[in-house]
């Protein structure tokens, strides 16, 4: 199993400091969740979760479109597709959600990396001809963000010659003109989560879009009540909660760009430069070396970050959101006191 950002106990263990006592930064997720509001109805209990057409409607104003499958977080959808895809060779970033490149490599495809920082994927795409291209859009944990026009001229090839075209879109709800969520095409295949808006990663919702040849296929794949009868009444609560979404983005944006702003200042003594950031998380190019240092530092002040290994010199430090303006002091005051050797 690959290591993710969010295990507070291990690092309670390793720093001694108790879970209660940590600022977790390392999961790249809203830190002011949706909040719910009433008691779930019993029936969402007591009954096999059968799909919700309630569900499926909010779900079909939130996405603008009717090709949708909910599923039990994207992750169900990451892990499912290498196995009903026929042997191909896949397209994945050299840098990104690492459960893409497993699952696809433990199913017996063969991978063509490409760099998300350089590498043009419209020239991929011409040249290479992959069966299967990935794209993280924004990437996670480079933030590299491809515009919809880049993805949409990278669809009309893979089309062109009958390939297929995944695009992660875990992190796109406050960019929606950047989505493909409206593009219908029997070579493309949309993820979408509810964990990263809307801070709920514990209910492990998300939704496949794609034309129904996908969607039956991944539907009869998965087999019955994948997505929990809870999971579904709260997913349809905060997809219909305009209000919410708004302030949400609206906090998500300001505060990625002050703590972006915030970070760059305190880390520019190191001569590391300024990070890239999404409105999610904000991620660092340093050494191995300083990454390690820094994930040490801020740990044992209680804050948890997480470090991804680039190559065999440089790492990223990623920083997620502070909920309030008492964990941005505390990060600044931790960053202040870095010392480096």
């Amino acid at each position: 199993m690959l290591a993710h950002g969010g295990n507070l106990s291990a690092a309670a263990k390793d720093f001694g400091i108790p879970e209660a006592d940590w600022l977790d930064l390392s999961t790249g997720l809203n830190p002011v969740a949706w909040q719910l509001n009433s008691p779930i109805p019993t029936e969402y209990l007591t009954r096999l979760p059968y799909p919700d057409s309630q569900l499926q409607e909010a779900a079909t104003r939130y996405f603008s479109t009717t090709n949708i499958l909910p599923i039990a977080g994207s992750q169900a959808a990451i892990q499912m597709l290498p196995q009903i895809i026929k042997s191909s060779t896949v397209a994945v970033p050299s840098v990104g959600y690492e459960e893409h490149r497993y699952h696809w490599h433990k199913n017996g495809h063969t991978l063509q990396a490409y760099n998300p920082y350089q590498d043009d994927l419209i020239t991929i795409a011409q040249q290479s001809q992959p069966s299967v291209i990935l794209v993280i859009n924004p990437n996670n944990p480079t933030a590299h963000l491809h515009s919809r026009e880049t993805l949409l001229k990278l669809l009309n090839i893979v089309e062109s010659y009958g390939g297929l075209l995944i695009v992660d879109e875990a992190f796109i709800d406050t960019q929606p003109e950047n989505s493909l969520s409206t593009t219908e095409s029997e070579s493309l295949i949309i993820l979408r989560s509810i964990g990263k808006f809307f801070g709920l990663p514990g209910i492990r919702t998300g939704f496949v879009i794609a034309c129904q040849h996908w969607l039956d296929k991944i539907e009869s794949a998965l087999g019955p009540w994948t997505l929990s009868g809870p999971s579904q009444w709260i997913a349809t609560q905060c997809l219909n909660d305009k209000a919410w979404q708004q302030q949400a983005m609206k906090s998500l944006k300001g505060q990625a760009t002050e703590q972006a702003a915030m970070l760059s200042n305190e880390l520019e003594r190191f001569g590391i430069g300024a990070g890239n950031s999404t409105d999610y998380f904000i991620s660092f190019t340093m050494t191995k070396n300083i990454a390690e240092q820094m994930k040490v530092h801020f740990g044992k002040q209680g804050i948890l970050v997480r470090s991804i290994e680039l190559d065999t010199q440089r790492s990223l430090l990623r920083f997620g959101l502070c909920a309030n303006p008492d964990a941005v002091a505390k990060v600044q005051r931790a960053a202040s006191s870095l010392l480096l050797t």
